[in-house]
């Protein structure tokens, strides 16, 4: 997800910067802002000749919302509120930079515009929060992890993004650079083994005018030059292992991936105290690939560490319902949410229930109109209600619960929404 800034002029408040899809990125989002708050989604298209049709349906959408505002507010405050809205249909370049998808969202004082890494169902809608369950999904099922790329002489980092559509990597600065203080892109074997110290099996002679010549190395003394060798690489390894656990893992607490040739990931593994790095991993040489390349090689193995975590949700769920410590049912879950209660929230993919929830206590008013179901010329008016399943996610994740969101048929329930008390009830 990246967040497009929009000019500070026409907004009194905040203006996002670039940022990553995850739960603490739209956190405040969750929080209260002067209402109404209006959401706009769209699917949007990388190319041409495909991406001609999304201006339009952007411009439509928009209009909705506008007719929407102007049922409650003057023509004045409802153009102030749109002004995000109308400037960024003004930006030819964002039209021909799109991804999967886009996502507005505007009230007095603030405004964000994300494109989105997958599609999203199109939306225009005036409530009394932002509607983020769309954004929630995206990061419920968005994998992150960091990949360990490392040689026996060279160890950089990547961050992975893996989405139903793509896997993104960018690069991670881990090792600070001495005399300027700032961090650079990977770790130097010959900046952390230093020669005369680490390889005491080399000498240094002074041949005279004819010989070798002053200050020259020969091999001799104790050891061999593979026993130097390896004792090196480890010396290495140990310091990769200390960095990387230190600046990247600890702080982030993702799980890390190892890209080596086999022989490497040996001792690499044998030396590590790295809780984060995985048992999988990718037994090839990072240098004779791209990111292309890695990328296809990560996504099985995330893949893998996702079906274990959801399987483990789901046994987790099935034991603390038959212990009064979980919950099938809608109004249930609604309460302990705004109770604070719920640890994990299981709920079915791209579902809407129309209608309103009381998030002080909990209540459920299933009395609301429904999203338009009819092609994108055809949407006339915005929605004006909240989604129920939606809000009961936000509440949990606003308290720093865990979401899981999945398809229909991998749903333990009936109901749609599934949950994890953190006491029973």
């Amino acid at each position: 997800m990246a967040v497009v800034s929009i000019d500070h002029s026409l907004l009194d408040g905040h203006v996002g910067g670039y940022g990553s899809v995850s739960l603490d990125s739209i956190r405040h989002l969750l929080e209260p802002h002067p209402a109404p708050c209006l959401s706009l989604f769209q699917p949007t298209h990388r190319n041409v000749p495909d991406n001609r049709v999304d201006l339009p349906t952007y411009r439509h959408l928009v209009d909705a919302l506008g007719r929407a505002v102007s049922l409650t507010h003057r023509p004045a405050e409802v153009e102030k509120l749109l002004a995000p809205f109308r400037m960024l249909a003004g930006n030819v370049r964002f039209w021909e930079h799109t991804w999967e998808g886009l996502a507005v969202l505007a009230s007095a004082g603030h405004a964000e515009v994300l494109r989105l890494p997958v599609s999203v169902k199109p939306l225009a809608m005036v409530a009394a929060r932002f509607h983020t369950m769309p954004l929630l999904r995206i990061a419920a099922s968005t994998e992150r992890c960091h990949v360990l790329c490392l040689t026996s002489r060279t160890a950089r980092i990547e961050l992975a993004t893996i989405t139903d559509a793509a896997v993104h990597l960018d690069p991670v600065p881990i090792e600070e650079i001495p005399s300027t203080g700032a961090t650079r892109g990977r770790i130097a074997r010959a900046d952390v083994v230093e020669a005369e110290v680490f390889e005491p099996h080399r000498v240094q002679r002074g041949m005279g005018p004819s010989g070798l010549g002053q200050g020259s190395v020969v091999h001799g003394g104790a050891g061999s030059k593979q026993d130097d060798i390896d004792a090196d690489t480890e010396i290495f390894l140990r310091h990769v292992d200390a960095v990387v656990h230190d600046r990247v893992s600890g702080p982030s607490g993702l799980p890390l991936v190892l890209v080596a040739l086999p022989r490497l990931q040996g001792t690499f593994r044998g030396i590590s105290r790295n809780p984060l790095l995985l048992t999988d991993g990718v037994a090839k040489d990072p240098h004779l690939m791209d990111a292309e390349d890695i990328g296809r090689l990560l996504v099985p193995i995330v893949a893998a560490g996702r079906a274990a975590r959801i399987n483990r949700d789901l046994g987790s769920f099935a034991k603390a319902r038959d212990a009064h410590g979980g919950s099938a049912d809608l109004s249930d879950i609604a309460r302990a949410a705004a109770a604070g209660n719920v640890a994990t929230l299981l709920i079915e993919r791209d579902r809407f229930e129309a209608g309103w929830i009381d998030r002080s206590t909990g209540a459920v008013c299933c009395n609301g109109e429904a999203p338009p179901e009819a092609s994108i010329p055809a949407v006339d008016q915005a929605v004006r209600t909240e989604d129920i399943f939606g809000s009961v996610a936000e509440m949990v994740v606003a308290q720093d619960g865990g979401l899981v969101t999945l398809e229909r048929n991998a749903m333990p329930t009936e109901s749609g929404v599934a949950a994890i008390y953190r006491w029973p009830v």
